[in-house]
């Protein structure tokens, strides 16, 4: 989704710091799992552009996800 949402910015998203957050319970409770998300995305994005993406826990990040989704969905209906 990054390299999607950097691709659509024309490169500005991976030059500043981006922020994913997971609702997951391997997330939160197994710390060698947070480990495996961090090198999976430093293999996926190399390791300087991985240098300014921040992975953290929420609370309820389903529904925050759904409602960001939503509010950018309706955006975009309205410029079309």
């Amino acid at each position: 989704m990054l390299q999607k949402i950097d691709a659509d910015s024309k490169g500005t998203i991976f030059r500043k710091r981006a922020v994913v957050a997971l609702d997951d319970g391997l997330y939160e409770n197994y710390p060698h799992y947070r480990k495996y998300i961090k090198e999976a995305v430093t293999e996926l994005l190399g390791s300087e552009i991985s240098k300014n993406v921040v992975i953290e826990h929420s609370k309820d990040g389903s529904g925050i996800g759904a409602a960001l989704l939503a509010a950018a969905n309706s955006k975009y209906a309205r410029e079309f």
